[in-house]
């Protein structure tokens, strides 16, 4: 999956609302055609109606992740925010195009145009929801006539969708069970006099999961070290999605001449981690500080 596309649109998912649907549930989607499969996935999705999402993902993922976890995961909207994001969904417009990887293995390669998420930038779900009648009637109106007259605001991205075929459906294919790898190196390039070890060179784990790592640091030297470790989180637009838990070098620290210290660092990477994402790098850059 094409990676930056994806971070793309999956920071405009956040910017629309969400929500898990009661009438999304009554609703029987069409799994025989693929491309409909890839429309009322990426709608779904653009909408957080997760309970309709969640209908088109692959039962290899399902088995992974259950829809009460996926749903909370990303913290569903309800009321009008979710009829505001639906309606939005709605006017997305859609280019497929497929390319087979294997038998009953296509990637979907879809243009998108979709409303700018500046729609929704300013209004957070407390806002839409506590809008009268009136307003909200006003506000899908203002959408519609702007749709219609061809001056709503689009923006175009293109999202790399996996299909597989399951008896006579298709199903979108996000490999959860792969995990998020997260390389993880050291920098002292800026602290010749430091020797450092991290406990794990790489580790895998679940969105909504907690990692721990242990740093060694030994100073090699015949004074005492002050030493600040950084932290680099790439690529960059994902950086806001692991969070710190516990970290005993937040702050500089100090190492006495010929000793060596552990520190442990505790890690949550989000349950809202934008879909395609599989990999994200730890860095852990070392500057001497006097």
């Amino acid at each position: 999956m094409n990676l930056v596309p994806s971070i793309v649109i999956a920071i405009v998912l956040l910017l629309a609302g969400s929500g898990v649907s009661l009438q999304a549930a009554e609703r029987v989607p069409n799994l025989q055609d693929p491309a409909l499969v890839v429309q009322g996935y990426l709608r779904a999705t653009y909408a957080k109606d997760y309970l309709e999402a969640y209908r088109y993902i692959s039962s290899a993922d399902q088995h992974v992740k259950d829809i009460n976890r996926y749903a909370q995961q990303r913290g569903p909207f309800m009321g009008f925010a979710l009829e505001a994001a639906r309606k939005l969904a709605g006017f997305i417009e859609m280019k497929p195009a497929q390319k087979q990887l294997a038998p009953n293995r296509p990637q979907s390669v879809t243009k998108i145009g979709l409303a700018a998420p500046a729609l929704l930038f300013n209004m957070d779900p407390w806002r839409l929801n506590s809008m009268s009648v009136d307003e909200r009637n006003q506000l899908l109106e203002s959408w519609e006539k702007k749709q219609r007259d061809g001056s709503l605001q689009m923006i175009e991205i293109e999202e790399r969708l996996e299909l597989v075929k399951e008896n006579d459906e298709w199903r979108i294919f996000l490999n959860w069970a792969a995990g998020v790898k997260i390389p993880l190196r050291l920098v002292l390039s800026n602290a010749a006099d430091l020797d450092a070890s991290v406990s794990k060179s790489e580790v895998i784990v679940q969105p909504g999961d907690i990692f721990e790592i242990f740093l060694k640091v030994k100073n090699r030297s015949s004074q005492p070290v002050v030493a600040r470790i950084g932290h680099l989180i790439e690529p960059r637009e994902v950086t806001n999605f692991l969070d710190f838990v516990e970290c005993g070098f937040l702050l500089p620290v100090t190492i006495q001449p010929g000793k060596e210290q552990e520190y442990a660092a505790r890690y949550l990477l989000r349950g809202n981690l934008p879909e395609g994402v599989q990999q994200l790098n730890l860095t852990y850059d070392f500057r001497l500080l006097k």
